[in-house]
Order: C-alpha cells, then structure tokens, then sequence
C-alpha cells in the first residue's frame, strides 16, 4: 500500500476560496491608504504654498500671480499634487492655496 501524498481538488479549491477571499478584503484597505497618503502629502504641499506665499507677499506687498512665481526665492521647486490635482493660489493673500482633487485640502 502506498499512501499518496498531496492536496485534493477539494483541498485546492478551499485554499484558493480563502487566498480570493483576503485579497478581497485587503485591496480596498489598502487603496484606502494610498488614498489617505496622497491627501496628506498634498496637504504638506498646499501648506508650503501657503507660507511661500505669504512670504511673498511680505517681500513684494502682492500676492503671486502663478505658484510658479514662487520658485526659486521662496520655494526650490513646484510642489506638485501626487495624485494629479493642479494647484491654484487663492485669489487675495489671505486666501489659502487649493488643489482640484476633491479631499485635497489643509
């Protein structure tokens, strides 16, 4: 009598139901993350802008016309939005920088 060794077609298919069923719940989470991640970098970045800003206007009297006024004097380079987004300064000095992407605030 030899006893075989290995996994049944039962076996594998409960294993791969198990393997399906993690990735399903973990991909979403994980997205989440990436997702609160991107927000967070850009907050850092639209605060930058903010202070580059203001020391802008405190060095000109007005306020930039373009973010990219802002480098090389008071920024070394663009911030740009990781997830795509395009930053707009606020229309008068007290108006804080903004992002397109929805979420993407201070």
């Amino acid at each position: 009598m030899s006893a075989k060794s290995g996994l049944t077609v039962v076996e594998l298919t409960i294993v791969v139901a198990l393997l399906l069923l993690v990735a399903a719940i973990s991909v979403p989470s994980i997205r989440q993350n990436v997702q609160r991640k991107r927000a967070a970098r850009c907050a850092q970045n639209l605060e930058a802008l903010r202070v580059a800003s203001g020391n802008y206007v405190a060095e000109k009297g007005a306020p930039p016309a373009s973010p990219a006024d802002l480098v090389p004097d008071h920024l070394p380079v663009l911030p740009v939005c990781p997830s795509g987004g395009a930053y707009a300064l606020g229309e008068t000095s007290d108006a804080p920088p903004t992002c397109t992407i929805p979420g993407h605030h201070f």
